[in-house]
């Protein structure tokens, strides 16, 4: 008994108090105005008393919702005193409608079936989401509704038996409409919880889908990139070009889906550091520079010379939004020229801002297709896709990365006449000095331990760190690599997440704990999984860097000389504290 009573009191007397809290303003100036009513009828004393009432049951509600204002759940005694507040309120109204009735003439008798109509109404329509709240709203004025005009109307006879039949038909109707309501309010409740599991599913698979798909890309990057720094004609290099291009784009391809994936689960986490937007629009234009002379076309950079040295911002998804843009108008250009121009534009409230501009003479869009551009999946028209291929996520993307940044995206185009899109983005300019640092390309004489279950993988990383100047050995899990630290000195472990036997995470909790040598060596966690928050996490659990699968090379590089130093820098400060 006391746990279905417990039961009564859950969660779904919070969706009722929060449709309370929105309808606070009507129900106080409906209570004003009676309040006056009974005033100028019953006098001073009874429009006092009952406005007393009827505020001290309101400011009890009003206490005991105060969590949802914060969007917080209510404890089970917040509920609790939230059901005897409705039954201190309900029966503030019943006695109303007992005072209105008591005066005897049939305007009065009306109007007390008109306030208990009311609370009929109120019941069935706000509080069917809560047995508990149904019952307490509802009981009271359904008793009313009989016991007044059958007991205390004076009927007899024939009368009374066809006014107890019109007074059910009213109660049967707002008793189905409350079930009709409470089976509605379930329905939802249970697809918004397959809703909430399909999403998390969907999570896990693209979790999932990312491990295996970056696996194999992994070995299929890593191998030609090694093969494309050895001796080669130019017509095995063109070979080499063209498979690196592939992959890079089946792995852009990826990202896309896993990005648009995060950004509408909010789990993507925007950075904020200084960097070079000149230089970054520079860097896009070269890289694409291959892509348009292939097609003929004309690709500049035009920087203004006023654009800050350096911003604030995230530059990795600055860089994604320019990409994106960029890519998208060499696609659909078949002749003439893309522009990439970047400018200082400051906001209507004065705030520092970036203007992007890309513009092209392609093929151009009409106002229906601009209608749905920007939307996931989509592309101007059915053929687009046949002809010119993508996934449509580009755009979608760089709108909803302007939109986390706080800035806008826009499109003016038409027909045959080109397109140009403008970002604008509140990056404000940066007072550090932009250091002029070279990307390391090449090692010092280390000794690094692979361990990684996949031997693809293995031979990719020995064949870049050997490349750069390093004494690599492999192991093919946790266990093997243990040994490995055991038997002899290392200067940087690259060790996979997901191996089996032992996975990273044990091995490096174990070495962390000196099983295996030197407890503090720098280990740097190699994983397919690309989920927001991955890299926050391993941290935690003891790694000192992330690097993602596929790996390349020049991060992978930064990464270890990173770590090296950070370690260097440790050992250093410990030494002045002794």
């Amino acid at each position: 008994m006391i746990s279905k009573a417990a039961s009564l009191l859950d969660e779904r007397l919070d969706a009722v108090g929060a449709t309370a809290r929105q309808t606070l303003r009507a129900r106080l100036a409906i209570a004003t105005g009676v309040v006056v009513l009974i005033w100028l009828v019953f006098g001073p004393a009874f429009g006092a008393a009952w406005g007393a009432a009827y505020g001290l049951g309101e400011a009890i509600i009003r206490l005991a919702l105060r969590p949802l204002a914060k969007g917080e759940s209510l404890s089970r005694r917040r509920r609790a005193l939230y059901l005897a507040a409705m039954v201190f309120n309900v029966l503030t109204w019943a006695s109303l409608a007992v005072l209105c009735w008591s005066g005897g003439e049939q305007a009065f008798r009306l109007a007390a079936m008109a306030v208990i109509a009311g609370l009929l109404v109120h019941a069935q329509a706000f509080a069917f989401r809560s047995p508990a709240a149904l019952a307490v709203l509802g009981v009271p004025p359904a008793v009313l509704w009989i016991v007044l005009p059958i007991f205390f109307g004076g009927f007899a006879g024939l009368d009374l038996v066809i006014l107890l039949l019109g007074l059910t038909m009213p109660l049967a109707y707002v008793a189905a409409s409350a079930r009709a309501n409470m089976r509605t309010a379930a329905a939802l409740a249970q697809a918004e919880r397959e809703a909430v599991n399909a999403n998390d599913a969907k999570s896990a698979f693209l979790a999932m889908m990312s491990h295996e798909l970056r696996t194999p890309l992994n070995g299929v990057l890593g191998m030609a990139r090694a093969l494309q720094g050895t001796p080669l004609d130019p017509r095995q290099q063109g070979y080499v070009e063209t498979m690196l291009r592939s992959g890079d784009g089946l792995l852009t391809i990826l990202n896309d889906v896993l990005d648009i994936s995060k950004i509408e689960a909010g789990r993507m986490d925007l950075e904020v550091a200084a960097f070079d937007l000149r230089g970054l629009a520079e860097q896009a234009v070269e890289l694409w520079a291959e892509s348009a002379a292939a097609k003929r076309l004309s690709l500049v950079c035009e920087p203004d010379p006023e654009l800050p040295a350096l911003v604030l911002g995230d530059e990795t998804r600055v860089r994604q939004i320019v990409m994106n843009l960029v890519s998208n108008a060499l696609k659909f250009t078949e002749s003439g020229s893309v522009r990439l121009a970047v400018r200082a534009a400051p906001g209507a409230d004065g705030d520092g801002g970036v203007e992007i501009r890309v513009v092209d003479t392609g093929i151009g869009m009409s106002p229906a297709q601009l209608a749905g551009l920007f939307r996931p999946y989509a592309q101007a028209e059915a053929s687009t896709a046949r002809r010119y291929g993508g996934t449509g996520l580009g755009l979608a993307i760089c709108r909803k990365l302007a939109h986390m940044m706080g800035g806008e995206i826009g499109v003016e185009s038409l027909p045959g006449r080109g397109s140009t899109f403008r970002v604008w983005l509140p990056l404000p300019p940066a007072d550090a000095i932009l250091a002029d640092a070279e990307e390391p390309t090449d090692l010092p004489a280390l000794r690094v331990l692979v361990a990684d279950d996949n031997p693809i993988n293995q031979a990719v990383a020995r064949a870049l760190l050997e490349a750069a100047g390093a004494t690599i050995e492999t192991a093919a899990d946790g266990a093997e690599a243990l040994e490995r630290l055991r038997a002899g000195v290392f200067d940087v472990v690259l060790m996979d997440v997901n191996m089996p036997n032992m996975d990273g995470v044990e091995a490096v909790g174990r070495i962390r704990a000196g099983q295996a040598g030197a407890s503090d060596i720098p280990v740097i966690a190699l994983t397919a999984d690309a989920m927001a928050g991955e890299a926050a996490r391993l941290k935690t659990l003891g790694f000192d860097a992330l690097e993602h699968k596929p790996v390349q090379p020049a991060s992978l590089i930064r990464a270890i000389v990173g770590v090296l130093a950070a370690r260097a820098g440790l050992e250093v400060e410990a030494e002045a504290a002794a």
